[in-house]
């Protein structure tokens, strides 16, 4: 009994290793965790997010995301053939019963191609160091049964790291289209973990590497009419035998009548192919931006959740030293 009790623990840590990496419903509003190579891709100089998932509250393993990023581009209007960008990104995950958690820090840089006047081409890369450890208190084994009860007093039975850490490099490619103020395109894709680190917690007995994923997306803005845009986004990503394939849809409504166009209000629907859909709701008021949506989970695992996904929030501030208006910018002497 005791060596099966030690055993499922270890499958249970192998498993968790392998699990899926951080993944959120509005993936367009975690640009960073998409692909390094949307990094300084915004109209602005400066940018500062933050992103929180809550997901399964209701069943015993729940899992809670933290995020947030900062980057900037160097680019004036002098520049003709490109300008590079740089950030820093931090992710904190926790998952089970005994706190698997992560801490991940990246270094990202990337260089924007001008194409022409209205299209660029950015290659970017990430330097990540991670962190992952759990709670040795809360793990229980069979050695802790007493005959009538388990007996916390008895210490667990364990022969592994509390605590791991690695580095990991990603990469990844972005195509932007911006033929006005309102309307864009960007298509792009993200590699990460390109030399599948190490990450097992018991390396004399496991061997556990991070598998690659690779996400391809599509974002897009659409002038309607003259208070109205839609914004469209899609997501497909792979890592090993799971997939995740993720539409969403918006529309734009402006609040105020000057050429900044600054203060909006957003209205969405989007949906995880066999898992979840989810409503959306976001602000803008001037430079900062807020969204809000819940999953509602429609998955077989519904049945545990109680159609209950979680809720994710999204904050955004930018920052521009020139008003982000449908206007050719004249130069002050």
């Amino acid at each position: 009994m005791k060596r099966l009790y030690v055993s499922s623990l270890f499958c249970v840590m192998y498993l968790f290793t392998i699990a899926q990496d951080i993944h959120y419903s509005q993936f367009f509003n975690s640009p960073l965790n998409l692909s390094p190579a949307l990094t300084g891709v915004f109209a602005g100089e400066q940018r500062v997010t933050a992103d929180y998932k809550g997901q399964w509250a209701s069943v015993p393993v729940d899992y809670s995301t933290f995020s947030m990023a900062y980057d900037r581009n160097f680019s004036s209007y002098a520049d003709t053939t490109g300008f590079f960008s740089a950030g820093v990104l931090l992710n904190y995950d926790k998952a089970g019963s005994v706190d698997l958690n992560l801490i991940n820090v990246g270094l990202n840089a990337s260089y924007s191609l001008r194409l022409n006047k209205k299209s660029t081409l950015t290659p970017g890369v990430q330097i990540a160091f991670n962190s992952r450890r759990y709670d040795f208190d809360k793990v229980s084994t069979g050695n802790q049964w007493n005959g009538e009860f388990r007996d916390i007093n008895i210490p667990a039975e364990i022969s592994q790291d509390e605590a791991i850490s690695f580095v990991d490099l990603s990469i990844g490619l972005n195509y932007h289209r911006q033929t006005s103020y309102r309307d864009y395109l960007d298509l792009g894709v993200g590699i990460f973990h390109v030399a599948t680190p190490e990450q097992s917690f018991n390396k004399g007995n496991f061997t556990s590497n991070l598998n690659r994923k690779v996400s391809v997306y599509g974002m897009s803005s659409f002038e309607l009419a003259s208070k109205v845009d839609l914004l469209l986004n899609a997501l497909y990503s792979n890592q090993v035998t799971y997939q995740e394939i993720v539409l969403n849809a918006q529309g734009k409504i402006y609040l105020n009548k000057n050429k900044e166009r600054n203060k909006a209000l957003y209205l969405g629907l989007g949906y995880r192919f066999d898992d979840a859909f989810y409503p959306m709701i976001a602000i803008q008021y001037e430079k900062i931006y807020v969204s809000f949506n819940y999953d509602i989970n429609i998955s077989d695992f519904s049945h545990a959740t109680g159609n209950q996904g979680g809720p994710e929030l999204h904050f955004r501030y930018m920052i521009y030293n020139l008003p982000q208006a449908p206007f050719k910018p004249c130069p002050i002497y």
